[in-house]
C-alpha cells in the first residue's frame, strides 16, 4: 500500500512537471469559444480562496474569506476585452512562463495557480520559478485580477 501510493504521488507530480515543459504552449492569437483562463489562490492557514474564470463571453470572480462574507460575481466579457487581455498575456510572453513542483514541506504555504486551457502555471509557494518568470507570473496575474476588480465596480 505504501508503495503504490508513493508512486501514485510521483505520478502525478511528474504529470504537473511535464504538462508545463513538455508542452509548446502558445496563447491563441484570438480568443476561440473554447479558451478559458482560470486563476486560484487558496490560502493555507487561513482558509481564504479566490478563484477567476475568463471564458469567451464571461468573467466569474468568486471570493471566499473567514474574516469577511464571500463574493462572487460574474460579468459579460466583451470583444473588446479579450482582445485586451490577450494583448496584455501576449505582451508579457507569460505563454513562456515555466514553475517546477518543489516537494519539501512548508509551514505556512498557500496555493496560486493560472491555466490557460490544459496548461497551469503554479505560483505557490511550493513552486520553483526564475526571478524573471516569477515578475511575468504576478504581473499577469495582478492584471487579471485587477481587470475583474474593475469590471466589478462598473
Amino acid at each position: 500500500m505504501k508503495v503504490s501510493l508513493i508512486s501514485i504521488f510521483i505520478l502525478f507530480s511528474s504529470l504537473q512537471v511535464s504538462a508545463q515543459i513538455g508542452d509548446d504552449f502558445k496563447l491563441p492569437k484570438t480568443w476561440t469559444k473554447d479558451f478559458i483562463i482560470s486563476l486560484s489562490y487558496s490560502g493555507s492557514m487561513d482558509g481564504s480562496n479566490t478563484k477567476l474564470t475568463f471564458t469567451h463571453d464571461s468573467c466569474t470572480y468568486i471570493r471566499n474569506s473567514v474574516m469577511n462574507p464571500s463574493k462572487s460575481n460574474v460579468y459579460l466579457l466583451t470583444e473588446s476585452d479579450r482582445v485586451a487581455i490577450l494583448k496584455k498575456l501576449q505582451e508579457l510572453k507569460v505563454d513562456t512562463t515555466h514553475s517546477e513542483a518543489n516537494i519539501d514541506p512548508v509551514n505556512d504555504g498557500w496555493s496560486i495557480l493560472m491555466c490557460f486551457g490544459f496548461h497551469c502555471i503554479d505560483g505557490g509557494t511550493s513552486a520553483r520559478m526564475s526571478d524573471h518568470d516569477k515578475d511575468v507570473f504576478s504581473t499577469a496575474y495582478g492584471y487579471l485580477e485587477e481587470f475583474a476588480v474593475r469590471k466589478d465596480k462598473h
